[in-house]
């Protein structure tokens, strides 16, 4: 739910040309940019679900009550904005609105022609102008970009784009201990795209990994296993299966934590790799907000080598969670018996957890809900799972299939109910409004999303993971 909220707020807030980033000078450690969606016809769905919640007109209007002649700068990015950060220094360009970039040239001191661009600042930021564009820049990138040192390029493309990796120079500075350094220098890379598509969005997510630093991270990360086949589990929202091997996990989180006095004492070997979890439908949240399971409404399972230690394991581990989570920190664990052939233990403010042991994986419920959804009919039953499925490489490592549409019109939904007795009647009548177009926005969104499906496949030293999701634009 949050990434849906967060891709919603960037679409809907300003964008730019990716030639705005070939701009910037090349050896940027990470960044960050959008291209020019202001015409694209895929958005005007939203931009209109935006302006007619009232959301639009409220928060202006609000804006430029409180900021008054600083109002302006509301525009600073309003075509966009590309931000590239390296391990000295910074630059930043956008494409402001007239108003805006009037705005900022009248606060921006000693302005000055050069190589085309009217620049000012001082010794740690500079400012410069052409007709339609804006930078902020360090020094140096400020003086390499006015040399045209440009065309910095994204280690991915799309519509939306961030990246980032480690500076090593930082990290070379921070003298680690040898084994935490090279968990450290092991990981190169992380970068992620969203392209925008007439029926939907497609999004890739990259780890780049260097397996000769630390080769046990290396393998956790880059799993060779196959998941569970989700098929065969039941239905809910959502369906998740992947692989992390917790018996070697279990083996490694020790040694690694050892070089900063930390003790911990892991022992899974009792656990497999293999894992997936499905989301289910709970019961609406009460009206103070407060939801019957902290936990969610999961169905979590794990693989496992040695059904009766594994159980011992995981009641040491609950038992432990309960003492941190109760008001006196007394504990909280209870051992309540069975529900059919499931156990029910009671985990402190984690309310109650439901598991039983099958010969060859753990199967924990972390609700009433989740419990009653174990007996739901089988993924492999769902025509959306079987139209999407085909698309699941017979290499992936592991994947999730999700009614986005169905989860989020749950979850906006209540918040008409839930925000009344949230906020009460001594607030004023723009939080009230405010609060309405609110829900308002969010119910006109989520009717728009359908379903997606997302898996991820070892490709050389990088795990990649692919989507697409439905939207009715």
């Amino acid at each position: 739910m949050a990434r849906l909220i967060i891709f919603v707020l960037l679409l809907l807030g300003p964008a730019l040309a990716q030639n705005l980033l070939a701009l910037a000078p090349q050896g940027a450690l990470a960044g960050f940019y959008i291209n020019d969606l202001r015409s694209s016809l895929y958005l005007k769905g939203l931009a209109n679900d935006w302006k007619q919640s009232g959301l639009q007109d409220l928060l202006s209007r609000e804006f430029k009550q409180q900021a008054g002649s600083d109002a302006a700068l509301l525009g600073i990015a309003a075509g966009g904005v590309a931000v590239a950060l390296y391990s000295d220094g910074f630059f930043a360009i956008a494409r402001p609105s007239a108003e805006a970039l009037q705005a900022l040239r009248k606060e921006t001191k000693g302005l000055r022609p050069q190589g085309g661009w009217l620049v000012g600042g001082d010794q740690d930021v500079q400012t410069g102008f052409s007709r339609e564009l804006v930078f902020l820049a360090s020094p140096k990138y400020t003086r390499l970009f006015l040399q045209n040192r440009r065309g910095l390029q994204a280690p991915v493309k799309g519509d939306i784009v961030l990246w980032g990796a480690p500076p090593q120079d930082l990290l070379q500075s921070l003298n680690l201990p040898p084994r935490a350094n090279g968990a450290a220098r092991a990981l190169r890379r992380f970068s992620y795209a969203i392209q925008l598509t007439a029926g939907g969005y497609t999004e890739e997510t990259r780890l780049e990994v260097n397996p000769a630093p630390d080769p046990a991270l290396a393998s956790l990360l880059l799993p060779k296993e196959r998941p569970y086949n989700a098929a065969d589990l039941p239905q809910g929202y959502s369906v998740s299966t992947g692989v992390l091997d917790l018996s070697r996990l279990g083996a490694y989180l020790p040694g690694l934590l050892r070089e900063f006095d930390v003790r911990l004492n892991l022992d899974l070997r009792a656990f497999g790799a293999r894992f997936a979890t499905v989301t289910v439908q709970g019961p609406p949240p009460a009206p103070d907000g407060r939801s019957e399971a902290i936990l969610g409404h999961n169905l979590i399972y794990w693989e496992v080598r040695d059904p009766a230690t594994a159980e011992a394991n995981l009641l040491a581990i609950l038992q432990s969670l309960a003492a941190f989570s109760t008001p006196d920190g007394q504990g909280g664990f209870k051992v309540l018996g069975n529900e059919g052939d499931f156990k029910v233990v009671e985990v402190g403010l984690g309310g109650t957890l439901y598991y039983k042991l099958e010969p060859t994986r753990l199967v924990i419920a972390t609700s009433k809900s989740a419990l009653q959804a174990s007996k739901n009919p089988p993924w492999r039953n769902n025509p959306d799972f079987q139209r999407f499925r085909a698309r699941i490489p017979a290499n992936a490592v592991g994947y999730t299939f999700s009614n986005q549409g169905a989860l989020l019109r749950e979850q906006f939904g209540s918040l008409s109910a839930i925000l009344p007795q949230t906020i009460g009647n001594q607030t004023s009548p723009l939080e009230r409004d405010l609060s309405n177009s609110l829900v308002n926005f969010l119910e006109r969104v989520a009717k728009r999303f359908g379903v997606g499906l997302s898996y991820a496949v070892v490709e050389g030293n990088s795990l990649v993971s692919r989507g697409f999701y439905e939207v009715r634009w």
